[in-house]
């Protein structure tokens, strides 16, 4: 079986840049946003986003678990 290791910092830091810059570009372009422009907004290379995030699919249901978690955490506070 495969060990998994922790992610590394920077990898970390790029995941949630991405993952902010596609909130904001979903928010005022929808669902179909550009992915490149989401990497550019990132300042990252779209080689990242993918890397992270194979599909377009998979970085909305990332920036949703992403919305669903912070609004748990606020609900627990």
């Amino acid at each position: 079986m495969a060990q998994v290791r922790p992610m590394r910092a920077d990898a970390r830091r790029n995941r949630e840049r991405l993952l902010a810059a596609a909130v904001e570009a979903f928010a005022a372009q929808g669902e179909g946003a550009s992915l490149d422009d989401i990497a550019k907004r990132a300042g990252v290379g779209s080689g990242t986003l993918y890397r992270h995030f194979p599909t377009r699919r998979a970085l909305l249901e990332a920036v949703y678990a992403d919305r669903i978690d912070a609004l748990a955490a606020r609900a627990g506070d």
